[in-house]
C-alpha cells in the first residue's frame, strides 16, 4: 500500500480494531520491546523519537527507561491509535520522560536538524513506499552521532506464529492476491542484505542485524478455540477473514485449531518468531 493507503487503511476499521485490542498487544509485545531497549542501550539519550508509536505502550516503556530530565515524542498516522496513547500520557507518573505524542507522517514530517538523539520504533518502520527516502528524512532530523533502533519480521516463513495460523486458513480460504516483492507491510524489512542496502543509502553506519528469536505467548484464553480466534484477530488471517461468511468461518477455526493443538500451553498459544534487532547511527 501506498503512504496515502496506509493512512486510510490505519484511520478506518483496522485502527480502530488495533486501538480495541491495544492492552493484548502491550502485553503480547511487551517482552519485545524490553530485548530491544536492552540490546539497543538507550540509556543517556534526552530526545527521543518514538516512529509508529501506535497506542503508546512502548513510547511509555521508553519515557520510563529514560528517566527524568528526557523526552519521548511518539508520532503515529492513526487517530484511533493515538486517541488510546494520549490517555497513557496523561496518566501522572514521577522518574519517567516528559511523554507526548503527534499525529503525522514520519517518512516526509519536517522535523528540523538536530531534533533527536535517538529515535526508536517497535514494528513501526516497515510500511513506507519509499523506505530509502523515509529514512533519509528521519535521519536529517538526527544530532550527530544519535542512534536509530527498531525491530522489524524476519520472513514470514520464519515466523510461526503467523505461518501455521495462516497456512491453515488457506485450507478453505482462497489465497490474497500476490504482493510485489518487497512492499510495504510486516515482512517489508524481513531481508536482511535489503535492509542494510536502504539504511546505507538513507545516510546510516554502523548497521547491525541482530536475529532475536522468541517465543510469543498470544491468544490468552481458557480454551484452544478462543485462543485460535484472539490470534485470527492480528496478521495476515485477519486480512483474510474480512467478509467472509459465517459458512467458511466455521471451517476456517477448527482448521486453525488443529493445527495450533500443540502450541497451545498454560491458557496461551505459545508460538515462535524471527525477529530482526536493528540498530545504526548517524554520521557525525
Amino acid at each position: 500500500m501506498s503512504n496515502a493507503e496506509q493512512i486510510k487503511y490505519w484511520n478506518g476499521e483496522a485502527g480502530k480494531r488495533w486501538a480495541e485490542d491495544d492492552d493484548t498487544m502491550a502485553r503480547l509485545l511487551k517482552p519485545v520491546t524490553e530485548a530491544l531497549l536492552e540490546h539497543a542501550a538507550v540509556e543517556g539519550s534526552k530526545h527521543a523519537l518514538d516512529v509508529g508509536c501506535g497506542g503508546g505502550s512502548q513510547s511509555l516503556m521508553l519515557a520510563q527507561r529514560l528517566g527524568e530530565g528526557a523526552q519521548v515524542l511518539g508520532m503515529d498516522i492513526s487517530a484511533p491509535m493515538l486517541d488510546v496513547a494520549a490517555a497513557k500520557a496523561e496518566t501522572p507518573a514521577s522518574g519517567r520522560a516528559a511523554l507526548q505524542f503527534t499525529r503525522a507522517d514520519a517518512s516526509e514530517h519536517d522535523f528540523g536538524p538536530n531534533s533527536f538523539d535517538l529515535v526508536f520504533s517497535r514494528f513501526g518502520v516497515m510500511f513506507f513506499d519509499d523506505p530509502e527516502g523515509a529514512f533519509g528524512n528521519i535521519r536529517r532530523a538526527m544530532q550527530p552521532r544519535a542512534k536509530l533502533a527498531f525491530c522489524c519480521w524476519q520472513p514470514l516463513k520464519e515466523n510461526a506464529w503467523t505461518w501455521i495460523p495462516l497456512q491453515a486458513a488457506l485450507q478453505h480460504l482462497p489465497p490474497p492476491e500476490p504482493m510485489p516483492p518487497n512492499a510495504p507491510g510486516p515482512f517489508a524489512l524481513a531481508d536482511a542484505e535489503r535492509t542494510q542496502g536502504i539504511l546505507a543509502s538513507a545516510g546510516f553506519e554502523g548497521i547491525d542485524l541482530y536475529a532475536y528469536r522468541p517465543t510469543l505467548r498470544i491468544g490468552e484464553a481458557p480454551d484452544l478455540g478462543q485462543a485460535a480466534r484472539e490470534l485470527a484477530r492480528i496478521g495476515p488471517v485477519a486480512r483474510l477473514l474480512t467478509g467472509q461468511p459465517e459458512a467458511t468461518m466455521a471451517r476456517v477455526f477448527p482448521a486453525m485449531e488443529k493445527a495450533l493443538a500443540p502450541y497451545y500451553k498454560d491458557g496461551a498459544l505459545q508460538l515462535p518468531a524471527a525477529i530482526w534487532l536493528v540498530t545504526a547511527h548517524n554520521p557525525g
